[in-house]
């Protein structure tokens, strides 16, 4: 432990204080020589639609445009900022293609400094095949170059060209709806209840049996006015939330409490496509509202609802 070195990295208040803003994603693609723009619903979970309803991640990729600026970039320099008055720090999005396993690093195509300020602008195109599924992209800084003299105030300060300093912002774009969408029937009938969920046998939920309406289903039953979704279009969202806590809630009761360890220990690639145990592990990742508590059934059900509520009302369709 006493080779064990901390450094200071990037905080909300730091970020506030030099000024940093980041504009949201672009997000086209190409058909033939004509760019499209998608539109995109969500904030820490994008999701992407096209109006004209052509494209395909896999067949015509995706490309994304981002601007990130700092009015006051010095703030971030010295000894109560995040690296050497004489370094350079310069600025990335890292991505990661979970169910390709892969990874890589975007530079800003312009990198502009003026008395103002400064303002990267980043463009990427990622060609047809080359991202599946999902896709997370990271902003952060990092060290672009090391001050070759450190003052003493200086000397907590990570100095080491490469290194990241912190992250600015992160989202996840979903390609894959069925990550994000439960499997959802309306069936009217005045002999049925409002709601129901039916689950299948299951044999292994890690690797056979996927989260669609074979496996499990949400019937929601139109037949009476108070049902909160009529033709695929949500009424009642307080009502949504409840309904949707409970099904995830005894979905969770019925997976083994081996699975249930799996699904919070592992990552979502270590699972089958599109497997039960993959899902819930995405979506237990994607909880973001509070941490997900499994210590009891009064606490997963609490914090379920808070992050179902925040899934299903932030960001609008711009």
């Amino acid at each position: 432990m006493e080779n064990l070195k901390f450094y200071p990295t990037l905080t909300d208040e730091l970020l506030d204080s030099a000024g940093c803003k980041t504009d949201k994603y672009i997000f086209t693609y190409f058909s033939g020589s004509n760019e499209f723009g998608l539109k995109q619903k969500g904030s820490s979970t994008i999701k992407l639609s096209d109006p004209l309803e052509l494209w395909n991640i896999e067949r015509d990729g995706i490309t994304l445009k981002k601007k990130v600026s700092f009015a006051y970039p010095d703030q971030l320099l010295g000894g109560s900022g995040v690296a050497c008055r004489n370094a350079e720090i310069g600025i990335c999005i890292i991505w990661t293609n979970y169910e390709l396993t892969q990874t890589g690093c975007i530079l800003p195509e312009s990198d502009i400094s003026t008395p103002s300020g400064r303002v990267c602008q980043f463009v990427h195109t990622f060609e047809p095949g080359e991202i599946k599924g999902d896709l997370d992209l990271s902003i952060c800084a990092y060290i672009r170059k090391s001050a070759a003299d450190i003052a003493p105030d200086e000397v907590a300060l990570m100095n080491e060209e490469g290194v990241s300093v912190g992250e600015i912002e992160s989202v996840v774009l979903d390609f894959n709806s069925t990550y994000m969408e439960f499997p959802i029937e309306e069936f009217s009938s005045d002999k049925e209840p409002l709601w129901w969920l039916e689950m299948s046998e299951w044999e292994d939920p890690r690797t056979i049996e996927t989260f669609t309406k074979e496996n499990l289903c949400l019937y929601l039953n139109p037949y009476y006015s108070a049902c909160p979704m009529t033709d695929g279009n949500i009424k009642n969202i307080d009502l949504m939330i409840d309904i949707l806590t409970s099904a995830y809630f005894m979905i969770f009761k019925a997976l083994s409490e081996e699975d249930r360890k799996a699904i919070r220990d592992l990552e979502p690639k270590d699972f089958a496509p599109n497997s039960i145990c993959g899902i819930l592990s995405y979506f237990v990742r994607q909880c973001n509202a509070v941490n997900l508590r499994f210590d009891s059934d009064q606490s997963l059900m609490k914090t379920l609802q808070m992050n179902i509520r925040k899934m299903l009302t932030e960001g609008e369709e711009q």
